[in-house]
């Protein structure tokens, strides 16, 4: 982890939009497999994989509703929770609750929305990091790191390394279409340095969250203390999810992939549409269970 932020954190200031560009192409589909396969009801991969094909396929007709960015994708996740959790009133209260309350703030406010969604999204990693550690060593070291994603931000956005930040003649330098997703992420503000604190928050908790879903979290689950090889990794994915699913599951990281290779813009965007229920399943399912 320590080696992760000392060299995410520098190119986060200085190169953006290789983060943005090749971060999600590269560790985007295997950290969403991986955050399937760490919530609590691992039994209910294959519910969550049919789930997300809903959202997308619900997303791309719409059915004429003209709702915002996000909204399906949280129905979605409720639906899902609901499922999986049909015994848990404490559960599906909230589920419900914070449903409404996010399909509000979407439809009110689209903007801070998406922007909110994505900086806070990052953080969810970090807390099933502390949850899922084994013992009391690995869940100390879950919570110091998760301190030390808290100082980085406090950091960055009170200006304390606005100095890492690249300018040109007088004004924030911004590389290519950069600055229209540093805008979205604080489109409350019309300054470009509060625009590119958040954009270097952003990619900087994007690159960081996928170290904390494919390495961080799967070593703290384990019983042993020794480092797992890939060959160890490889069997037990297989004997968690089984080989047909597994399959199905490598076949569609695959196909993403190729995806972003054909078209760029088209692979984002399907990409960070899945994102979108991701994170939405994500929260939904770290809400407490109680048996009715």
């Amino acid at each position: 982890m320590l080696v992760t932020t000392a060299v995410i954190l520098p190119l986060a200031f200085a190169a953006p939009e290789l983060l943005l560009a090749f971060g999600p192409m590269i560790f985007g589909y295997p950290h969403l497999i991986a955050s399937y396969r760490f919530t609590p009801e691992l039994k209910c991969f294959g519910l969550f994989l049919a789930m997300t094909l809903l959202a997308v396929v619900l997303h791309l007709t719409k059915f004429g509703l003209p709702l915002p960015f996000g909204v399906w994708q949280i129905v979605v996740a409720t639906l899902t929770l609901l499922i999986v959790r049909r015994g848990s009133w404490v559960s599906g209260f909230l589920a419900v609750g914070g449903c409404a309350l996010m399909v509000k703030l979407a439809w009110m406010e689209p903007l801070v929305f998406v922007g909110g969604s994505l900086l806070l999204h990052n953080w969810v990693a970090f807390f099933y990091w502390i949850k899922v550690s084994r013992n009391s060593a690995r869940r100390s070291a879950a919570m110091l790191w998760t301190f030390v994603f808290l100082l980085i931000h406090v950091l960055v956005l009170t200006g304390q390394l606005d100095s890492w930040i690249p300018v040109r003649e007088g004004s924030v330098h911004f590389v290519g279409n950069i600055q229209n997703t540093a805008w979205m992420l604080a489109s409350w503000s019309n300054e470009a340095l509060v625009w590119y604190r958040f954009l270097v928050l952003y990619v900087f908790g994007l690159s960081v969250h996928y170290f904390v879903w494919l390495r961080a979290i799967p070593e703290s689950r384990k019983v042993s203390e020794h480092p797992s090889s890939f060959r160890f990794i490889a069997e037990e994915l297989r004997a968690s999810l089984g080989k047909r699913i597994l399959i199905f599951t490598l076949l569609l990281c695959a196909g993403g992939i190729i995806l972003w290779l054909i078209s760029m813009p088209l692979g984002a965007q399907v990409y960070f549409e899945i994102a979108i229920l991701h994170g939405s399943l994500e929260l939904m399912f770290l809400l407490p269970r109680k048996k009715s």
